[in-house]
């Protein structure tokens, strides 16, 4: 028998699909784990899209295929809705389905010259953690860009184009897209500051450094899919993108499409 785990949201929603979910998984003959099990074969995520961005965390970024089940409002990793359950399982089971590779941006991070290395599925965001003016130099590929001032900036995936960058006015990127974005939150232009108004989207082997003033480093706080690390004093964050990978399962080829269209259109 073939072992699935499950990851749901502690919501009533949640945890009544969750059930559905294991009933119509053990009627086709899978073992159920609630913890993670690296012997799995599927890892299904329960909830919003933050539920699938903490199972994906928690797992360590698992090599098993991640699939999610939506109770939640957004949901774009959640492509299985209550009413096809049982047509979903159906479909793995007998192999029907599409694998998508869907890269992470990496965030290496030198405090106290010790190195530490981070990853994120949607996005890292930079602010001061009084929300205070942060001041950063940007640099792409070793140039000097610009002076940035303003509430923060924030560097996304292709996956997480849709999330927060897009509230700041960033672009949409299709999911595999070899390429990430860096976007301005509340950007500042004067004399001393010369901020771009708009996101810039990189190719995937460009290395972005950001360098933060004197006066922030032990003030900025590193923000990875939306849990909060204190840094400490870092003279320098250095990005890249599309070192690791997950994968998610797709069902359906024009979910990416059909989800732009209900959620925002």
């Amino acid at each position: 028998m073939s072992l699935v785990n499950i990851y749901a949201n502690d919501d009533n929603r949640s945890l009544e699909i969750k059930n559905k979910v294991i009933n119509e998984l053990q009627k086709n003959n899978f073992e159920i784990s609630e913890h993670f099990s690296d012997k799995a074969v599927l890892n299904i995520c329960i909830g919003g899209d933050g539920t699938f961005l903490k199972a994906v965390h928690e797992s360590n970024l698992s090599q098993i295929p991640f699939v999610g089940v939506n109770t939640g409002h957004l949901g774009f990793y959640q492509e299985i809705l209550e009413e096809n359950i049982a047509s979903f399982i159906e479909s793995f089971k007998n192999d029907n389905y599409m694998v998508t590779n869907l890269s992470l941006l990496t965030c290496q991070i030198e405090n106290n010259e010790v190195m530490n290395t981070y990853y994120a599925l949607n996005e890292f965001v930079l602010k001061t953690r009084n929300h205070s003016i942060i001041h950063l130099d940007v640099m792409i590929n070793g140039y000097k860009l610009e002076k940035f001032a303003g509430d923060g900036v924030i560097i996304s995936t292709p996956s997480g184009s849709t999330a927060y960058n897009f509230s700041v006015g960033g672009s949409i990127l299709f999911q595999e897209l070899d390429g990430y974005q860096l976007s301005p939150i509340a950007p500042i232009n004067s004399r001393a500051y010369r901020s771009l108004p708009s996101s810039i989207v990189l190719p995937k082997d460009t290395k972005l450094n950001i360098e933060p003033y004197f006066r922030n480093m032990n003030q900025i706080d590193l923000i990875i899919d939306g849990n909060v690390l204190n840094t400490g004093s870092v003279s320098s964050y250095k990005f890249t993108f599309g070192d690791k990978k997950i994968k998610k399962l797709v069902f359906n080829s024009n979910w990416y499409w059909y989800n732009i269209k209900d959620k925002f259109l």
